[in-house]
């Protein structure tokens, strides 16, 4: 048994492993992003909420901005605020129903997704390049199991027993 093993009863060291590991290539991917993006003057959320209304195609609704970026929409309305006051979104009432509000991405907005888009693929697949096309395959598949396993974990029945630390 490992000294990891010995300290946490019933864990697995390389479990934890993957999972440190997991999140800190997110970060360092995303701290990339971030240094490439950063002549924008856009939050990765504001590029991202310019994104999704641009790859909407049409006006959507604040809320539906909020499911797709995975956000709360009081967050939202915030980035919406600031996006609104540079010149990228504008909000109108919807036609439809005047009590629903609508937004859509500007013509500098879509300027700009149509400049840093091309740009973040290109990173994407500079930092993949090494990467074989079957090992990205598997790699996408684990993913999904991360992601599976996340969602069906009872977070509260695991934490609740886990076992007292064990102290060398």
């Amino acid at each position: 048994m490992s000294p990891f093993e010995t300290e946490f009863p019933g864990a697995s060291q390389s479990a934890n492993q993957c999972a440190v590991a997991l999140i800190r290539t997110a970060a360092a991917f995303q701290a990339l992003h971030n240094d490439a993006m950063h002549s924008y003057g856009l939050s990765a959320a504001a590029r991202q909420a310019l994104a999704v209304l641009e790859g909407a195609g049409e006006p959507i609704s604040p809320s539906t901005i909020s499911e797709r970026m995975l956000v709360t929409t009081a967050s939202t309305t915030s980035l919406l605020d600031t996006l609104e006051k540079r010149g990228l979104v504008t909000r109108g009432i919807d036609p439809q129903d005047r009590r629903r509000q609508l937004v859509t991405i500007t013509a500098e907005g879509r300027r700009i997704v149509d400049a840093f888009l091309p740009q973040l693929v290109a990173l994407q697949t500079a930092v993949l390049a090494g990467i074989g096309e079957p090992e990205r395959t598997r790699f996408l598949k684990t993913l999904q199991a991360i992601r599976d396993a996340m969602a069906a974990v009872d977070v509260d029945a695991v934490t609740s027993s886990a076992p007292r630390r064990g102290r060398h």
